[in-house]
């Protein structure tokens, strides 16, 4: 019975002893540092493009304004010549608007001209701007159209000019001195223009429309 006593504390001894030299594992805990989360808006998209005026070069976004930069008129003298040194002077303006001799504003203008226009011609002469000036728009003169005035001042008062036929070439450009795209070249033949003019009646008046076709054409005395 000792001995069986003993040998049960041997082991008892024994197992104690091989506990305490056996090294405790302890299991690593990994700690991972929390992840913060950070909201960003999302990139706006590229604005457009700006529009481009078609009738504008690219790249010039000028607004184009047309007036009439030039005009054209053409005399068809009859039986009766224009002698020299009798005048003749050549205006266009918008109609319903009259200036004298005088004025410059709103106008294209041909100073008198001496030289004689014979029998069965035809004469042509070019009229210059005398000033820049709005009332010559293209905008502007199609609200009423256009009048052409051509006054005879005859070296004596006796003399007489006998005109059969007026027509005229109107020239619209913007301020780059381009055309206009479809009203850049305009032709108006004046074919019931004709008649005598003389020391009294001095002016033969010619008139369009808004789309610049020849309405009337009638002689009136000095104004």
């Amino acid at each position: 019975m000792k001995k069986l006593f003993f040998l049960s504390l041997t082991v008892f001894s024994i197992t104690v002893a091989t506990a305490q030299l056996t090294p405790r594992v302890e299991k690593n805990v990994i700690v991972r540092p929390a992840t913060k989360i950070i909201k960003t808006n999302p990139v706006p998209p590229p604005a457009p493009a700006p529009a481009i005026n078609k009738e504008t070069p690219e790249g010039d976004q000028t607004t184009l304004v047309y007036t009439l930069s030039a005009v054209r008129v053409n005399i068809k003298t009859g039986s009766d010549n224009k002698e020299f040194p009798s005048q003749v002077y050549i205006e266009i303006w918008k109609k319903g608007e009259f200036f004298n001799a005088m004025s410059a504003p709103g106008r294209l203008y041909k100073i008198g001209t001496v030289n004689e226009m014979a029998v069965n011609s035809n004469t042509e002469l070019g009229l210059g701007k005398i000033a820049p000036d709005d009332k010559l728009s293209l905008s502007n003169l199609q609200t009423s159209g256009v009048e052409l005035r051509i006054t005879y001042l005859a070296n004596i008062f006796l003399d007489a000019w006998k005109i059969d036929n007026i027509s005229c070439t109107l020239e619209f450009r913007d301020q780059n001195g381009k055309l206009h795209p479809s009203m850049g070249t305009k032709n108006i033949s004046f074919s019931n223009a004709a008649g005598f003019l003389d020391g009294k009646y001095k002016a033969m008046v010619c008139t369009t429309d808004q789309n610049f076709n020849p309405l009337s054409a009638n002689i009136q005395e000095w104004q």
